[in-house]
């Protein structure tokens, strides 16, 4: 009990040199109590250091639990009063971890009362309304974060991984004003075909770079695979959202003189072609310089290896149709061309404008293949004296090669007037012409739009698109198109590749589709442009690779480019200029911005 009273008596006194007897030694209580001293240091994040008055805010685990898993995550971010007017929506951000970093993007944002009060009653309303004097401090900003990679550096570059470390709480949250991390976080290539400027909500992204701005190119080598214009491009908008300006800004870009591509069995390089099937005369202007830019727009477009100017190697391709001339936008020089009848031997789905049944297309063929056994000329007007011939039409009708009403329902639709008036004209066969058509580095144009006859336009459109496809296609084709990379721009696509039921519009939509997978190793690069991408036929529109998406209010458009949900929601609101860009194979979807002035003339 003695030293009970002992320690009673020290605690009473407080006397701190009071001895502890154990046994028959003495210690001071600090002696017999000391410990190790041991510091908790903070980790450092020597990004941060000096500029965390940027940061939006810290990384907390107040509201919800912090975690990563392989199925997703949970990060929410506390933002700061004066920071909250900076964040939106889709805004990208950094969360340091000292050597990496997390790069995430904002994917949800919540206000939640910072005190337990009831804001939904009458009176505060009311007097709300009168004073007008919430204060932001008595609520929580909150930021949901998205997590997309982790960064982490390696030599002298930076590379990215999947998202398998949690941040720390406490972390501050901060703003991307690197231009290498964005391009890296997001996978966007440093240089290739330009598209325009990565954005988030409308507003092109800042950095502190040298230009600011941060550009988005698709992939135009072969480092990981085939350039991807050969895996093809879907451009789609409603009508007035800038659909042409912005592509002939994307084409002007396939002219550079240094956009060199294989060319097949060989080791040669060459500048592509670009052939644009133009309903609009909207692309002939290609030849000519956009005479509004300015010497400010010329030097952002130099550091951003933007190309701009007219392309004077430029042709227009006119169509000789009876009773109708070109008088349209191009300068450019101009050669006229016929259609052969003599095409229509191996491409019967030529006389599909003027619309048939099925079994008058199968009666059509046999009437056509026999036609081309006899000897003479094989022109539109002998067909016709031909199929109109009383005997021709007893022998295949007593025969039952042909039923009677088919028989007389083909006559019908030869004579179609659309037919007389294009076929055979006063002009150079365009089957003879196709070393003029395609050279390598020329914009070839072919208008449609002086011609108002919508079965003449179809007629010429599918017949370059079977002259282009055929020859890519075959192992005899003509060496002028075998041997040269060509960009097809295919204006009103969804016209010629519809989803239908008709046989000859299957076949042509399956020897189009035939291209599409091919493109890759013949140097065929498609780029179609429509309003209505639901309408093109799926087995088409699952080979396009990078898919281009203006404002569309079109329920079953959207539907149809099956894009992310967040993304997808937006694509009604996107205003002028502004887009989605799916292309798994170059970048994650991100939205851009398209330049503000057209690097060559548009009206």
């Amino acid at each position: 009990m003695r030293m009970d009273k002992d320690i009673l008596a020290y605690a009473a006194s407080g006397n701190r040199d009071t001895r502890i007897i154990t046994g028959t030694e003495e210690t001071t209580v600090e002696e017999r109590f000391s410990f190790e001293e041991y510091e908790v240091t903070a980790e450092k994040h020597s990004d941060t250091q000096g500029n965390t008055g940027e940061a939006f805010g810290i990384i907390t685990t107040g509201i919800e639990t912090l975690e990563i898993t392989e199925s997703g995550a949970t990060i929410t971010g506390y933002i700061n009063t004066e920071k909250r007017r900076d964040v939106r929506l889709g805004t990208y951000v950094i969360v340091p971890y000292g050597e990496e970093d997390l790069f995430a993007r904002i994917w949800k944002i919540q206000y939640k009362q910072e005190f337990a009060v009831d804001d939904a009653t009458e009176i505060h309303s009311r007097r709300m309304l009168r004073s007008n004097t919430t204060d932001e401090v008595d609520y929580k900003f909150l930021a949901y974060l998205d997590p997309i990679c982790i960064l982490y550096p390696r030599g002298n570059s930076l590379a990215r991984r999947m998202s398998d470390r949690i941040p720390r709480p406490n972390t501050p949250i901060m703003p991307v004003k690197d231009k290498m991390k964005i391009q890296t976080g997001l996978n966007i290539p440093r240089e290739g075909i330009f598209l325009g400027h990565l954005s988030v909500g409308g507003e092109v992204v800042m950095t502190q770079a040298v230009p600011p701005t941060v550009p988005y190119y698709l992939r135009n080598d072969y480092s990981m695979g085939d350039p991807l214009v050969f895996r093809h491009m879907l451009v789609c908008g409603s009508t007035g959202t800038g659909k042409t300006f912005f592509t002939k800004n994307i084409l002007r870009q396939f002219i550079a003189q240094e956009n060199r591509y294989n060319v097949r069995g060989t080791d040669a390089r060459k500048n592509p072609c670009l052939v644009i099937l133009d309903p609009q005369d909207e692309y002939s202007q290609m030849f000519e310089d956009n005479p509004e830019l300015t010497q400010d727009d010329e030097f952002r477009f130099r550091s951003e290896k933007v190309d701009f100017g007219g392309c004077a190697n430029t042709r227009t391709f006119v169509a000789k149709v009876d009773g109708q001339s070109y008088n349209g936008r191009s300068r450019a020089q101009q050669l006229e061309f016929t259609i052969p009848f003599e095409m229509v031997r191996n491409n019967s789905w030529l006389m599909a404008p003027v619309g048939m049944t099925d079994l008058q297309y199968q009666g059509v063929e046999l009437l056509l293949d026999d036609f081309f056994k006899k000897a003479g000329e094989h022109t539109y007007n002998r067909f016709l004296e031909h199929i109109s011939d009383d005997v021709t039409r007893d022998n295949y009708v007593e025969s039952g090669k042909i039923h009677e009403a088919s028989y007389d329902g083909i006559v019908r639709r030869v004579r179609d007037r659309a037919l007389s008036r294009v076929f055979d004209q006063p002009a150079r066969p365009i089957d003879r012409m196709f070393e003029e058509i395609i050279k390598t580095g020329q914009v070839s144009v072919f208008p449609t739009e002086y011609i108002s006859n919508t079965r003449i336009r179809d007629l010429i459109t599918l017949t370059l698109m079977t002259i282009i496809v055929d020859n890519k296609l075959s192992t005899s084709g003509e060496n002028a198109i075998k041997e040269t990379p060509i960009v097809l721009a295919l204006d009103e696509a969804h016209r010629y590749l519809a989803r239908t039921t008709g046989e000859h519009s299957r076949r042509i939509v399956s020897k189009f589709a035939d291209a599409a997978r091919q493109g890759r190793k013949e140097g065929l690069g498609l780029c179609l442009i429509t309003q209505d991408p639901q309408d093109i036929d799926d087995t088409v529109f699952k080979q396009v690779n990078t898919r281009i998406i203006l404002n569309l209010t079109n329920d079953a458009a959207i539907g149809a480019l099956k894009v992310k949900k967040e993304y997808e929601k937006r694509i009604p609101y996107l205003k002028k200029g502004q887009m989605i860009v799916h292309s798994p194979d170059n970048s994650d979807m991100v939205e851009i911005m398209g330049l503000q002035s057209c690097v060559v003339k548009h009206i």
